[in-house]
C-alpha cells in the first residue's frame, strides 16, 4: 500500500517540478536538488532495456548538471555524484570526444566538497572511471597515475562489497597493463572477487557479477567447451536482472562466435542476428561487439558460398571500424576481403586489398612496437609499486596483530575477573528489562494492527462515499454514454474498495487472497448490470495471495475486462458464462497468468472499439506497470490472457 502511494506521489512531484522549471528559474537549493535527482533518475532509466535511449540519457543528465551549476550555492556533492554516473563507460551515453572533460568536471566538483564531508568511494569511482577513459584515449601514463591513486583509497577497506570491487578492478588493471605471465594474477584476483560477490545481493551487484561471468567465458572459450557453456548459462540468467543493453549485445555476439567455432552454424546465425538486431535497435553500432557480430556473420556466409553477402558484411566492418578507430578489426576486414575476392577469382580486387592490408598492417605493427616499449616501462613501475605496497602492508599487519593479541590477552584476564563478580546481577537486570520490553512490544504490535485496520476501514468507507456520489450524479444525467462512464467509474472505485475491505477483515494486513476477491468483484459488477440469473461467473482457481500494490493493478484490469464482457459479450443472448482464473506457472512458479474467458458473441477482428477507449488505455497502462503482456483470442467467445512476473516481496 505504501509503495502504491509513493509511486503516485513521485509522479505528481516530477510533473509539478518539471512544469515549474519551464516557468521559473529561481529555485531554492532543496528544490534544485530534488529536480536534479529526478532528471538523474530519468537518465539512468533510459540506460536500461527496454526503454534504452542514449539521446534521452544525455538530455536528462545535461539538464541535471546545467540546473545545479547555474543554481546558488553550487551543490558540489550532488554534481560529483551525477558526473560519476555520466562517465561510467560500462553503459556509454555521452559522445566519447567529451567524456574526458566531463570526468575532469566531476573531479573538480569533488575537490570543492569540504574535506570532512568527502566520500572516499565517490572519489574512487571518479578516479577509476577517469582512468578508464584515459586508457581508451591512449594516455597510458595518466591512466596509470589515476588508477594507482584510486586503488590506494580502498585497498585496506574491509567491507565485502568494497573488497570485491577492489579485487575485480585491480584484476582488470593487471589484465590491461600486465605482462603475459601476469595472466595467473588476473585469474586469481577475478576468482577472489567472484567468491565475495556470491555472498552479496545478486540483484544489487548484477552488473559486476555479469562482468565476471564474461571474464570466465573468455578464460575458457576455445579450451573447455563445458565450462564455457556453464558460464554462458550464468550470463543468460544474469541478463534477467542486468538491464544493460551492452551486456545483451556482448552475450549474443560472443555466443554466436562460440557456436560458429563449434560448427553449429544455424544456432550461431540465430544468436548473431539477435546481436545485430539489438545493436541496431538501440543504436549501439559504434562498439566492437557489433563489428565482431558482423565479422562472424561474414565468416558463416563465406562458408556457405554466399560471396556477395560476405563482402557486404566485411565492408560494413571496415566502415564502422574506420569511423570508430578500431584498428585491429579494420585491418582484419581488409585481409578478409582479400580472401573472399580471391575465392571469387576476382584477382584484381584481391590484389588491391592485399596491398592495402600490407601497408596498414606494417604501420600498425610499427606503432604497436613503439607503444609496447612505453607500456612496458609503465608496467614495471606499476608492478614495483604493487609489490612494495604489499610488502609494507604485510609488515604493518604483523605488527598490528602482535599488539592486538597482547592487548586481547590482558583484556581477557581482566574481563573474566569482572564478569564473575557482575554476572548474576546483570542477568537479573537484563531479564527484568527484557520482560518489560516484550510486554511493551506486544502492546505496540496490537495497537499498530488495530490502527492499520482502522485506516483500511476508513479508506474503504471513503471509497464507498465516492461510489455513492457517482451513483447520485449518474441519476441526474440523461445521456446514456455519460451514465455508462459513471457506472464504469463506480465499478473501478468499488474494485479498490473491496481490497481495503478484505484487508481490515483479514489477519494479513499487507496481502490479499485473490480467489475470494474475484468472487466479490464479479458479484458487484453483475449486480450493477442487473444480470443476476443471466450470467454465471465461475472462479475455479486455488487460493493465491498477492501484495496490495499488485492486487490493485490486477483488480482494476479484471474490473475493466468483466465490465466489457457484461457490456458487449452477451448482446442478443439470454444467458452466458464467464470464467476467471489466476494461476502460477514457470520453472519455479515465478510467473502468474490471469485468464478471463466468456462464451459470448466475440469481437470482430479489426472492428473499431466501442465506448471511449479509456478502459483499454487503462488496461495497457496497468499491464506495463506489472511488466506483463496481454493477449486476446476470439474463438467461441473471447479469451483474455495477462501474463506477468510474480512480484518479489521485499
Amino acid at each position: 500500500m505504501q509503495l502504491y502511494v509513493k509511486k503516485l506521489l513521485l509522479l505528481f512531484i516530477v510533473i509539478t517540478m518539471e512544469s515549474t522549471a519551464q516557468s521559473n528559474a529561481d529555485f531554492t537549493p532543496k528544490q534544485a536538488a530534488e529536480l536534479a535527482k529526478n532528471y538523474q533518475s530519468k537518465a539512468l532509466l533510459f540506460r536500461e532495456i527496454p526503454q534504452f535511449d542514449r539521446d534521452s540519457t544525455v538530455y536528462y543528465f545535461d539538464k541535471a548538471t546545467a540546473l545545479l551549476e547555474n543554481s546558488r550555492p553550487v551543490q558540489h556533492q550532488l554534481l560529483a555524484e551525477i558526473y560519476r554516473d555520466i562517465i561510467d563507460r560500462g553503459n556509454r551515453s555521452h559522445p566519447f570526444i567529451v567524456v574526458d572533460s566531463l570526468a575532469a568536471k566531476g573531479m573538480g566538483h569533488f575537490n570543492n566538497i569540504p574535506r570532512k564531508d568527502q566520500d572516499i568511494l565517490l572519489k574512487y569511482d571518479l578516479l577509476q572511471r577517469w582512468a578508464s577513459i584515459k586508457v581508451e584515449e591512449g594516455e597510458l601514463k595518466a591512466a596509470v597515475d589515476l588508477f594507482t591513486e584510486a586503488l590506494k583509497l580502498i585497498q585496506d577497506d574491509p567491507r565485502p562489497e568494497v573488497r570485491a570491487k577492489f579485487l575485480r578492478q585491480k584484476a582488470s588493471f593487471i589484465k590491461r597493463y600486465g605482462l603475459p605471465d601476469e595472466q595467473k594474477d588476473f585469474d586469481k584476483l577475478t576468482d577472489q572477487s567472484y567468491a565475495i560477490y556470491k555472498t552479496l545481493d545478486q540483484r544489487k551487484y548484477a552488473s559486476e557479477i555479469g562482468g565476471i561471468y564474461q571474464s570466465m567465458v573468455l578464460r575458457h572459450i576455445g579450451i573447455n567447451p563445458d565450462s564455457t557453456e556453464h558460464y554462458f548459462s550464468l550470463i543468460k540468467g544474469n541478463l534477467k536482472i542486468n538491464k544493460n543493453p551492452f551486456s545483451y549485445g556482448w552475450y549474443y555476439a560472443v555466443r554466436g562466435d562460440f557456436l560458429s567455432f563449434n560448427k553449429k552454424n544455424e544456432e550461431a546465425k540465430a544468436s548473431l542476428l539477435e546481436s545485430k538486431k539489438l545493436h541496431e535497435t538501440y543504436k549501439m553500432t559504434n562498439v566492437d561487439s557489433y563489428t565482431h557480430t558482423l565479422f562472424v556473420l561474414g565468416d558463416i556466409a563465406l562458408e556457405e558460398g554466399k560471396y556477395d553477402e560476405t563482402i557486404d558484411y566485411y565492408k560494413k566492418v571496415r566502415e564502422i571500424s574506420l569511423a570508430n578507430n578500431f584498428k585491429v578489426s579494420s585491418i582484419d576486414a581488409l585481409d578478409a576481403l582479400r580472401d573472399v575476392y580471391e575465392q571469387k577469382d576476382n584477382f584484381a580486387q584481391a590484389l588491391a586489398y592485399s596491398k592495402q592490408f600490407n601497408e596498414e598492417y606494417l604501420a600498425y605493427e610499427e606503432d604497436k612496437n613503439k607503444r609496447s616499449l612505453r607500456e612496458n616501462e609503465l608496467q614495471i613501475n606499476v608492478l614495483e609499486q604493487e609489490k612494495e605496497l604489499d610488502k609494507n602492508r604485510q609488515v604493518q599487519i604483523i605488527f598490528v596483530v602482535i599488539i592486538f593479541v597482547g592487548l586481547a590477552l590482558l583484556a581477557l584476564v581482566y574481563w573474566n575477573y569482572k564478569l564473575k563478580q557482575k554476572n548474576n546481577v546483570r542477568l537479573a537486570v537484563l531479564n527484568t528489562e527484557l520482560n518489560s520490553k516484550n510486554e511493551l512490544l506486544d502492546r505496540k504490535v496490537v495497537e499498530n494492527e488495530l490502527l492499520l485496520k482502522e485506516i483500511h476501514h476508513r479508506v474503504k468507507n471513503n471509497l464507498e462515499i465516492v461510489s455513492s456520489l457517482l451513483e447520485l450524479q449518474s441519476a441526474q444525467i440523461d445521456d446514456p454514454s455519460v451514465q455508462a462512464a459513471m457506472l464504469s467509474s463506480q465499478n473501478r472505485v468499488h474494485s479498490m474498495g473491496i481490497i481495503h475491505q478484505k484487508l481490515y477483515q483479514s489477519e494479513h494486513l499487507t496481502s490479499i487472497e485473490m480467489r475470494d476477491y474475484f468472487v466479490n468483484l464479479g458479484d458487484n459488477i453483475r449486480n450493477s448490470f442487473n444480470a443476476e440469473g443471466k450470467v454465471k461467473i465461475d472462479c475455479d482457481m486455488p487460493e493465491l495471495v498477492l501484495d496490495v500494490d499488485t492486487a490493485i493493478s490486477v483488480g482494476l484490469i479484471t474490473n475493466e475486462l468483466l465490465t466489457n464482457a457484461f457490456k458487449y459479450a452477451f448482446e442478443g443472448k439470454q444467458d452466458g458464462n464467464i470464467k476467471i482464473n489466476l494461476t502460477r506457472f514457470g520453472p519455479n512458479d515465478d510467473n502468474l497468468e490471469l485468464r478471463i474467458t466468456d462464451d459470448g458473441i466475440g469481437k470482430i477482428i479489426g472492428e473499431k472499439s466501442k465506448g471511449t477507449g479509456f478502459g483499454t488505455m487503462l488496461i495497457d497502462l496497468l499491464t506495463k506497470q506489472l511488466n506483463g503482456t496481454i493477449s486476446y483470442q476470439i474463438e467461441n467467445g473471447t479469451k483474455v490472457s495477462l501474463i506477468f512476473a510474480k512480484p518479489v516481496v521485499l
